[in-house]
């Protein structure tokens, strides 16, 4: 099989298996040696806040978004952290592999509160931050323990 074949086969492949490749951004909001999460309204497990950029839409306009939508804050200046590749089976069964962008931002002041599909919005030490998160969301804690 030439290249080209061989790519529309493995793409073939993960939309029979009802997959997707999506790109998604996420922005650690800092204050101090603190970060902000959000718990997820779909899992109930704590995450930066993020989600699925839109068609043509960069990673860092959609971290900025999805950060508006979710918590109610602006942010400052990005600084990317990483783009971490990883796979997420939502509650109905839909399988999708990303890969997110995740950006540091300072925090910018204002009152972050639950919005869209959060379900709460918490500061959370960075030496103290909860086990109840997925896989990718443990990775980008290590990234964060990394860089402070």
């Amino acid at each position: 099989m030439r290249g080209v074949e061989r790519g529309l086969w493995s793409v073939g492949k993960n939309l029979l298996a009802g997959r997707q490749r999506r790109v998604g951004a996420g922005v650690a909001v800092l204050r101090g040696r603190d970060v902000l999460l959000i718990r997820r309204g779909d899992n109930g497990l704590w995450d930066v806040p993020g989600g699925g950029a839109q068609r043509n839409e960069a990673p860092e306009t959609a971290a900025r978004r999805e950060l508006r939508e979710e918590t109610g804050l602006s942010a400052g200046p990005l600084t990317p952290l990483g783009v971490f590749a990883h796979r997420h089976t939502y509650p109905d069964g839909n399988v999708v592999d990303w890969d997110t962008h995740l950006f540091t931002a300072e925090f910018a002041g204002g009152d972050p509160r639950a919005q869209d599909d959060a379900a709460e919005a918490r500061w959370w030490p960075l030496d103290a931050l909860p086990g109840e998160a997925s896989e990718a969301t443990q990775a980008y804690f290590g990234a964060l323990r990394s860089a402070s």
